[in-house]
């Protein structure tokens, strides 16, 4: 019964999913946008993932020291945080235990700069240009681990970034980390 329960819930998700990124493919995600402040996005995210971390064994930081006070960009702070989760919840798939994963920003020109990096398996440069597009799961390597979503998720990242304006790239290095950056206006 359990299995039947969570082959329901991972359906379930992947309707959601694709309803998703066909409402962001039609340029009508509902988007509230208002003030959101970077500094508390970050830290609720990563309070939010901290019992999972700790049981996982992988430890789960913040870094905004260089970010002035207050800094704030104009965004769906539900979409924003929807964002960042995923990409926590990726990186606690692929992070072994004893790993680290760091939700950091920064200003950068006239925007504000997003990262996410963890110390965990790494994507191979082969697989590097595919992590956006729908259904893309990886090699096996990336994939062990259970658990494993229904490849909608990197490419809805990617579609909330572009409807609040923003830009989204990864790096990586196999075995060692990787880093997806965001990067988003600044609200003035």
């Amino acid at each position: 019964i359990e299995a039947t329960l969570d082959e329901t819930r991972l359906l379930a998700r992947l309707v959601e999913d694709l309803h998703t990124l066909s409402l962001a493919d039609a340029g009508q995600l509902p988007l509230k946008m208002e003030p959101v402040d970077v500094a508390d996005l970050l830290a609720d995210v990563a309070t939010s993932f901290s019992v999972q971390a700790e049981a996982q064994g992988v430890e789960i930081g913040v870094e905004t020291a260089v970010l002035p006070p207050n800094t704030q960009i104009q965004g769906d702070a539900g979409r924003l945080d929807q964002v960042l989760s995923n990409l926590v919840v990726n990186a606690l798939r692929h992070t072994p235990k004893d790993g680290r994963i760091t939700l950091s920003a920064k200003l950068v020109d006239d925007g504000v700069q997003i990262q996410v990096t963890d110390t965990g398996e790494g994507i191979s440069e082969e697989d590097l240009p595919f992590v956006f597009e729908r259904f893309w799961r990886g090699d096996r390597a990336r994939t062990h681990s259970g658990g494993a979503g229904g490849g909608l998720g990197l490419a809805i990242v990617k579609q909330m970034v572009v409807a609040h304006q923003g830009q989204i790239s990864v790096t990586s290095v196999p075995h060692q980390a990787t880093t997806f950056t965001l990067t988003f206006p600044l609200r003035i």
